[in-house]
């Protein structure tokens, strides 16, 4: 048994303390870009469907699977649209020209002042005389 005073009292988890642990900037920054690319996705779908330039709603409506055929035309331009601003996001980030160079340019010396490459000494066989 353990004695009272060798007992780690520490808080349950709660949901408070999950909230004060917030998310990695780029993770958020990458989420919300998904989401705002979902939603253009979303609103894409709904035009083609609304102004029915190639005749895709009479097809989906006539089909007799009207309901699958509606949520794969939206999850398809959901996660395609998500997807593209999202690396769109990542790979055309914003300007940050506010923040000064972090490390003032000082760089220290990568290897030390004494160091050398030596050779190490190696045991090899020798094949037996015939």
């Amino acid at each position: 048994m353990a004695e009272p005073g060798m007992i780690d009292e520490t808080p349950p988890f709660d949901s408070e303390s999950r909230r004060r642990k917030k998310l990695d900037p780029l993770v958020r920054y990458m989420i919300f870009h998904w989401i705002l690319g979902m939603l253009a996705g979303a609103l894409c779908a709904t035009l083609l469907l609304l102004f029915d330039p190639f005749g895709i709603w009479p097809l989906i409506h006539d089909s007799g699977l009207g309901v699958p055929a509606l949520f794969l035309l939206f999850v398809g331009f959901m996660t395609s649209f998500g997807g593209f601003v999202c690396a769109a996001a990542v790979m055309f980030p914003p300007k940050d020209d506010d923040e000064p160079p972090r490390g003032g340019g000082l760089r220290g010396n990568v290897l030390p002042a004494n160091w050398r490459p030596r050779l190490a000494p190696i045991a090899v066989a020798r094949p037996a005389a015939r």
